[in-house]
């Protein structure tokens, strides 16, 4: 009874609709400790009889029937924690679990691209459940998913992943852009049934698709130098013109895309096997220094041609046999350093903010 908070007429703070009278909704109301020392008994003793108790609870629960589970696999959410797991194993570069972290998003990606892209119509699927997929993807599925595949392609550098974030977005163009006044619909509009195609701005607990495509055609548009991406993303970004700022937080992601929009063109590109001592210690420098806006390419030269998408990538090569990081702004190169003091220099200083005189 104190462990549960069980009172003799029930303990419902409030019962508008009289569901709960007389009736009591079990919560840890004190701890083992105090129940001890009220009762006089030991520790150990209240723990044993709690435990006894949950023993009955449990199998007199087990009785009525079980609630719904909702287990669906939805893409969107699957591209968000794709990108955060690997985001997680480029800049957590010393902790025991990054390669964990790594590896469940590349898993997770390939379960998508086996169980929810129909490569025959072009099309991402929305959910899968017990062995079935289905429903055509919506605009934030897409978006969601682009994002993921970008992340996983900056950390481990797998051109697959790449081209799979290119597809993904010129569907999404395809599909649900707004050639007149840019943004993303979040419906194709081919169902007849839908009679509004809207489009999404807020940034709740999940992204607006907007917010997170024009942070996708950035970094696409800064990856492969292709000026469309950047058109595309600049377009969006003048809807909402100077009263984006008077809504940040209904908007942070967007708004976040601003600085990154304004912010330096940054490409560090680190050479080297992935599991060498001399590449890991490059890439914690490079996750130290705070450079939200860099766009990163970590190149194995034992994985064989550098993504086709990307063939400035072709120049950049190890030096004296040791792991090699290019600094680059707008692909103009600093000189290549080996050494991750010097690379810590050079991102520090392309970093640092640049007084223009006009």
């Amino acid at each position: 009874r104190r462990r549960f908070g069980i009172e003799d007429g029930g303990n419902a703070p409030a019962d508008p609709q009289g569901e709960f009278t007389g009736m009591n909704l079990l919560y840890v109301a004190q701890p083992v400790e105090d129940i001890a020392a009220r009762t006089g008994r030991t520790p150990e003793q209240v723990v044993d009889g709690l435990t006894r108790a949950r023993t009955v609870l449990f199998e007199t629960r087990e009785a009525r029937p079980r609630p719904h589970r909702d287990d669906k696999v939805i893409a969107a959410w699957n591209g968000l924690m794709i990108a955060a797991f690997a985001r997680a194993g480029r800049q957590l570069v010393e902790s025991p679990r990054r390669q964990e972290w790594l590896d469940a998003a590349r898993s997770a990606a390939m379960a998508l691209d086996v169980r929810l892209w129909q490569p025959e119509r072009r099309t991402l699927l929305r959910r899968y459940r017990d062995g079935e997929a289905a429903i055509d993807g919506f605009c934030e599925d897409y978006a969601c998913v682009a994002w993921g595949f970008l992340e996983l392609f900056q950390a481990t550098g797998e051109g697959r992943w790449l081209d799979r974030a290119l597809e993904l977005t010129a569907i999404q163009t395809e599909r649900f852009g707004d050639p007149k006044d840019g943004g993303w619909f979040s419906t194709t509009g081919t169902d007849s049934s839908v009679l509004l195609r809207l489009k999404e701005d807020y940034d709740g607990a999940e992204p607006a698709a907007a917010s997170v495509t024009v942070r996708n055609l950035i970094t696409l548009g800064r990856l492969v130098g292709e000026a469309s991406y950047l058109d595309r993303a600049r377009v969006t970004l003048e809807r909402y013109g100077s009263g984006l700022g008077r809504v940040a937080r209904v908007m942070p992601l967007m708004l976040a895309n601003v600085v990154f929009w304004h912010a330096p063109s940054t490409e560090v590109v680190i050479v080297g096997p992935r599991d060498a001592d001399d590449t890991r210690a490059l890439d914690a420098a490079l996750a130290r220094t705070y450079l939200p806006w860099a766009v990163t390419v970590p190149v194995d030269p034992a994985a064989g041609a550098t993504p086709s998408a990307l063939p400035w990538l072709s120049a950049m090569t190890a030096r004296d046999g040791r792991a090699t990081a290019y600094v680059c702004q707008s692909f103009a190169c600093q000189a290549p350093v080996t050494d991750p003091e010097a690379l810590e220099r050079q991102l520090k200083d392309s970093a640092t903010p640049r007084r223009i005189i006009v």
